[in-house]
């Protein structure tokens, strides 16, 4: 019952004992009163706390709200100005050897490690340390960004910490950052890679190169696109993709789709077996009407050798299997059963002269 109601009934309690000549003593006033004043008291008290509890929790509401709006500016702001993979990529590279003879593993410029051929680089297991293989390295603390350096004739497995897999070929670079953040994945590559990315709806994955962008969810797919070569190709092997080149010019692709990309533009797509795109991690590589001008340089950068040849012999178009596992000298040899050419040279020189069979 309100004190407003008390009160009243209180005044016609009054007023009726006045109106039957019966008058209540001072003292039965008086404790009738102080009972709706005593009642009055309290209710302000419950009132005074309800509007500090209320004080309080409106208080700390509007900070978790305001913080709130902070962060999320913080996180959209630094989503929408993290740096640019390239210009990191750039700017921890001034001074690094790429040729060198074994696999590099930088913190940023940093070197961390060496790193011994088709050795697995994992960093899934832990925040605080990298597994190679059957040994760990402690991670440098405040360094947000790593970097893979493959050279001429090596070739490595690197798990990310999101547990997506890269197979990374000859003579490639990857930069990717000590840890992803929770809305958004990217990576650069300068080189040839084969990569199986972990699905993450929140995450989309990016993988930059000088030439494009490739956009995904949760797919595998193959990457060439060295930063010397004028031309590059993503063959998608699972899931769907988005490329995006450099002129804002955009292609999806879908699986067994070949993006063809020349001079930073998408140039087209076209229909493929995308498996064999990425045999070359199972030490295959599939040739379908290939130049030798092409085979010649996959071969240079797989085993770290030097190849020369003519215009002519480079021009020469070849079909079959090779297979990586065989020394270079044996595969050269097989070479010359296909197509009508000689080779001089031999694998311990690294070096290899190709002319036409007369």
């Amino acid at each position: 019952m309100k004190i407003e109601e008390k009160i009243n009934i209180f005044r016609k309690t009054i007023e009726f004992f006045r109106s039957k000549e019966i008058v209540p003593t001072i003292e039965e006033e008086n404790r009738g009163w102080n009972s709706i004043v005593s009642e009055i008291n309290r209710t302000k008290r419950k009132n005074i706390f309800s509007k500090k509890v209320q004080y309080v929790f409106w208080t700390m509401s509007a900070a978790a709200i305001l913080t709130g709006m902070v962060l999320l500016f913080h996180n959209q702001y630094e989503e929408k100005n993290s740096p640019d993979m390239l210009a990191v990529y750039n700017s921890i590279n001034k001074d690094i050897e790429f040729e060198t003879e074994k696999i590099q593993l930088l913190a940023e410029d940093k070197q961390m490690a060496d790193v011994e051929n088709n050795v697995t680089i994992d960093y899934s297991k832990s925040e605080k340390k990298v597994q190679l293989g059957n040994r760990t390295i402690d991670k440098p603390q405040d360094t947000r960004y790593h970097q893979l350096i493959v050279p001429r004739g090596k070739h490595t497995c690197l798990i990310l910490s999101d547990g997506s897999t890269l197979h990374v070929n000859a003579g490639t670079k990857v930069v990717y950052p000590d840890k992803f953040k929770k809305s958004h994945r990217e990576i650069f590559v300068d080189g040839e890679i084969y990569i199986d990315v972990v699905k993450n709806e929140q995450a989309p994955f990016v993988v930059s190169t000088t030439s494009c962008d490739i956009q995904v969810l949760g797919t595998a797919f193959n990457v060439h696109a060295y930063s010397q070569d004028g031309n590059a190709n993503v063959a998608l092997v699972r899931g769907s993709v988005k490329l995006k080149d450099k002129q804002d010019g955009e292609l999806v692709l879908k699986p067994d789709e070949l993006a063809l990309i020349s001079d930073n533009r998408i140039k087209g797509k076209k229909h493929v077996n995308a498996s064999d795109y990425m045999a070359w991690t199972k030490g295959l590589l599939k040739l379908d009407a290939t130049p030798l001008s092409s085979v010649f340089k996959r071969l240079e950068r797989y085993y770290g050798i030097d190849i020369s040849y003519t215009d002519e012999v480079g021009t020469m178009k070849i079909y079959g299997n090779l297979d990586l596992e065989c020394t270079v000298d044996e595969v050269l040899r097989r070479l010359k059963y296909t197509a009508p050419i000689n080779v001089a040279g031999t694998g311990k020189e690294q070096k290899f002269v190709v002319t036409k069979n007369k």
